[in-house]
């Protein structure tokens, strides 16, 4: 693939649509739906089968949407979206102790990424991977006891660390209490010798990684992003590359780099009823003190336990107000009321619909930030490789950056 071809479909796609990428819904009430085209909105309103609308969350879309800009919206970006899957190898062998203290998730992921791993260090002859933001150091253990390579695992937390000395012991992998930042410990471990690895590296730690390690000239490495909202902060780190700086050139602030690390796992049918009254709670709430309480901030109101929402709406908004101390000024009977209101309820099914909608860019999003590094990283002398990994109803966060120096 040329990343910097895909990158400009990107960019001309997105701009459009920026009124929609960089704002909450709620945050745009009392116009909630500025910039979402209604002929949408009630396209997918009238789609009322609950799996139907599952499969909408997923961009499952092929004959349930018919208004033909909304489709060719949602096939636009599933073009745009597409990258080549990581070679594939046998699953590594294993008794149940081997992946006894991960999720189905983590060994998931550590059974795909391994094999890869180990060719890339084979192919090019690498002595040691460094694993970072090891953790407790289940990936770096895995890389020893199937492949028998050489490991450091590096992560902040002495406490992961002790954890997993006194798991595993201190002699298959060696573990470095370290802080990823230039001009450090960190980066004296980086040289010609080894590859460093990151799975889900958190905000700029991505960045720091693939900076101080291309800087370095180490043979080859491989990383994966996540939880990009701290990106916003400061300018250079979004657009790293020149070329995004030149060509590209599109600015997420935190609402959109929010909705660029969001996951949207396949939610079961009996959990969509709970789902879609939370929702409907929670932006009815959230009007009602926009227009009757002053309250033009988005308030906070953290998490309700789950029989909160059997109760009637009045009874749900009287136990947030203790929350948050505020006097009501309605009686359980006017809440209620406000809550039944035909018009209240039909702005928050376009509400919902739009949020659909909004959902469906982060993929992209999150490819425009990846795209950005691979490109940073072809500048810097290497061959890139952007693949998807994982399945993604296991780990949204699949796409993995493969560099090796040329």
């Amino acid at each position: 693939m040329d990343y910097r071809h895909r990158l400009i479909q990107i960019r001309d796609f997105l701009k459009p649509y920026q009124e929609i990428w960089q704002n909450e819904i709620m945050l745009m009430y009392p116009n909630p739906l500025e910039g979402y085209p209604m002929a949408w909105i009630e396209d997918l309103r009238s789609i009322r089968n609950k799996s139907d609308v599952i499969k909408l969350e997923k961009k499952d879309v092929e004959r349930l949407v018919r208004e033909p800009s909304l489709l060719d919206f949602y096939q636009k970006i599933q073009e745009l979206s597409s990258l080549d899957r990581a070679p594939s190898y046998p699953e590594p062998e294993g008794d149940a102790r081997t992946w006894l203290f991960m999720t189905v998730k983590k060994q998931h992921e550590i059974k795909s990424l391994i094999p890869h791993v180990n060719a890339v260090a084979q192919r090019l002859n690498v002595p040691r991977v460094i694993d970072i933001g090891g953790g407790i150091g289940l990936l770096a253990q895995s890389l020893h006891n199937h492949f028998s390579l050489e490991v450091t695992s590096v992560d902040m937390n002495p406490n992961l660390q002790e954890t997993g000395m006194s798991r595993y012991g201190k002699d298959k992998v060696q573990y470095k209490n370290l802080k990823v930042e230039p001009d450090s410990e960190f980066t004296a471990l980086l040289n010609s010798k080894v590859m460093p690895i990151g799975l889900h590296t958190c905000g700029r730690l991505a960045l720091d990684i693939i900076r101080e390690s291309s800087h370095k000239k180490v043979p080859a490495l491989i990383n994966f992003g996540c939880c990009y909202h701290s990106l916003y902060l400061t300018e250079d780190l979004q657009n790293i590359s020149n070329f995004a700086k030149e060509h590209g050139k599109i600015w997420m602030n935190k609402f959109a780099l929010t909705l660029s690390g969001r996951a949207h796992n396949k939610m079961p049918e009996k959990d969509y009823d709970l789902k879609l009254k939370v929702k409907f709670y929670r932006y009815a709430i959230h009007i009602l003190l926009h227009d009757h309480y002053n309250q033009k901030e988005l308030m906070t109101l953290g998490n309700s336990v789950p029989r909160l929402y059997d109760e009637a709406f009045g009874h749900y908004v009287l136990e947030q107000f203790k929350r948050i101390n505020l006097t009501p000024k309605h009686s359980l009977e006017e809440l209620n009321s406000f809550f039944k209101n035909p018009e209240l309820q039909i702005l928050i099914e376009r509400m919902l619909m739009a949020g659909l909608i909004r959902n469906a860019l982060g993929r992209v999003l999150e490819l425009y930030l990846l795209l950005d590094r691979a490109i940073y990283l072809e500048e810097q002398g290497y061959k890139v490789r952007v693949e998807e990994f994982f399945n993604e109803e296991l780990s949204p966060r699949n796409i993995g950056i493969t560099a090796e120096l040329i």
